[in-house]
């Protein structure tokens, strides 16, 4: 994984999903996080899949199989712990790629999902697409 921007203590992995950096996405009631209104806060380590599911929908996400490069679509991952509680979020880029931001440190490119497996984040289970033109078919060549 490559460190693609410097530490940014004002947004994290679910905004910098959503492509935002306005704020702490977490349904977590203390000043200066962010949920969309309408949407529960929950107790922490006790979110729930749906909630977050949501949350993307509120930003134009619909609910997909897999993270694999589609034509025309930029997608989520949702990284989720053995007991199902969601842990991170990362986003796919135009080259195939994924981008993730570490908590309040740096934004990282990593080539695929499982790269972040196995250090607190759980697994990529969840997946949401959006349509974003910039999102073409790659030509090799």
């Amino acid at each position: 994984s490559d460190r693609t921007r410097d530490i940014d203590e004002k947004y994290h992995c679910v905004a910098w999903a959503i492509g935002k950096k306005d704020g702490w996405w977490w349904p977590k009631k203390q000043f200066g996080y962010h949920w969309p209104e309408g949407l529960p806060l929950e107790p922490l380590n006790k979110e729930s899949v749906e909630n977050f599911v949501r949350a993307f929908e509120s930003e134009g996400f619909v609910r997909c199989d897999n993270g694999e490069f589609e034509v025309g679509f930029e997608k989520v991952a949702i990284y989720v712990s053995n007991t199902n509680v969601p842990k991170h979020a990362a986003r796919s880029l135009p080259s195939g790629a994924w981008t993730s931001k570490l908590g309040d440190d740096e934004d990282i490119e990593h080539a695929s999902l499982d790269v972040l497996e196995g250090y607190g984040f759980g697994r990529a289970k969840v997946f949401l697409k959006r349509a974003n033109p910039l999102f073409v078919e790659q030509v090799e060549g």
